[in-house]
């Protein structure tokens, strides 16, 4: 079975498959050689992997750069993260953490939370639990979902160097859930169910509810239908 699976996964070259992977990276090239400054990142994830063109680490980094030059952030983080993890090439996480702050002070949120993830583990620079949380509220400004509530939690719970503020973690949550967050919304429903950090609404606690469940999260379907205050409700 495994000699087959094996067959399958060589004979794929020259496939019309491998055919549409290589035209897609030629296009790909094409824009990224035309000032694309998104298909340069594209491309030079292209060129790490090796799909539709030959593997080139080093040709890889150099292009992920260029896009990161030319304004797009996301190739600053895109490099970042191969050097903080030593992947396709060499680990430098001193320089992983320089390009996810340039991408930060490009308001790419992915930039400012992968920051925010080096200072509080102390990857490429000395751990700081209060410059971590300063990115990782600049990554909720900038349009991270999940960054919000992850500092929504940290205040909620007061861990880490922030102290416990559910007013401050109910504003947190609110823009998480008001960024498709759909765990925000369920974390803010129950605080207006619990009247935590909020007056107590079990109306609005069934709207966020509703709106989690729609965003994707199906265990937030059963909490609407049951918010009474006679039934337990078990939160995800």
């Amino acid at each position: 079975m495994r000699h087959a699976a094996l067959v399958l996964i060589f004979s794929l070259a020259g496939t019309p498959l491998a055919g549409q992977q290589e035209a897609a990276a030629t296009a790909t090239a094409a824009r990224c050689n035309g000032g694309d400054a998104s298909a340069c990142v594209r491309y030079a994830q292209l060129l790490a992997q090796g799909i539709g063109i030959s593997a080139d680490p080093s040709r890889a980094q150099q292009i992920s750069l260029s896009a990161c030059d030319m304004g797009a952030a996301a190739g600053c983080t895109q490099l970042g993260r191969w050097l903080q993890r030593g992947l396709y090439m060499s680990a430098d996480p001193g320089r992983a953490l320089a390009l996810f702050r340039r991408a930060c002070d490009s308001a790419d949120p992915d930039g400012c939370q992968a920051a925010a993830a080096a200072y509080e583990a102390g990857e490429g620079v000395v751990p700081s639990l209060e410059t971590a949380l300063t990115f990782s509220q600049r990554a909720c400004d900038a349009g991270g979902g999940r960054a919000c509530l992850a500092l929504g939690e940290r205040y909620e719970q007061g861990t880490g160097p922030t102290f416990r503020n559910e007013a401050r973690a109910a504003a947190l949550y609110q823009r998480g859930c008001d960024l498709g967050e759909a765990n925000s919304c369920v974390r803010l429903g129950a605080m207006y169910h619990d009247g935590r950090g909020v007056g107590r609404d079990d109306e609005q606690a069934r709207t966020l509810y509703r709106r989690a469940c729609y965003i994707g999260n199906n265990a937030a379907c059963h909490l609407a239908p049951l918010l009474r205050d006679d039934i337990p409700i078990m939160r995800p």
